[in-house]
């Protein structure tokens, strides 16, 4: 009786056909996460651009700012008219505007970030506004 029952212990075990179906669905679990890892790289990097280009409008808004401390209308001078290279990140072009003109007490800055994405041109446009609270 003892004997039958060690035999029952050593009998137990998966089966080739077992082993395949196991193989197979972990094969398959495997292969759906990898068809994901390019759009999770291409997500990667489009996160980092964006985030370059926040860093850029951080800071000309820090530039503009400070000039604009003592004189509001020291912000004109950062109105390019025109893309500009942003020496730190190749690749990577600005465009400042600021509206109105001349000496006001409220200026909006707006900056315009672009740079090439896929072979095509992606921009992220900032907005703010800096004020003179004790006009001379």
């Amino acid at each position: 009786m003892m004997a039958g029952k060690r035999k029952l212990l050593f009998a137990r075990g998966f089966t080739l056909v077992e082993i395949i179906i196991a193989l197979t669905i972990l094969g398959i679990g495997i292969i759906s996460v990898m068809a994901y890892l390019p759009v999770a790289l291409d997500a990667s990097r489009k996160a980092s651009d964006v985030s370059k280009a926040v860093l850029v409008a951080q800071g000309l808004f820090a530039d503009i700012q400070a000039a604009a401390a003592s004189d509001i209308s020291a912000a004109d001078v950062f109105d390019t008219g025109s893309y500009q290279s942003y020496n730190d990140y190749p690749g990577v072009e600005y465009l400042v505007a600021v509206d109105p003109p001349g000496m006001v007490q409220l200026k909006t800055i707006t900056i315009t970030v672009r740079w090439q994405y896929h072979g095509k041109t992606e921009s992220e446009t900032f907005e703010t506004q800096i004020v003179k609270y004790n006009p001379t």
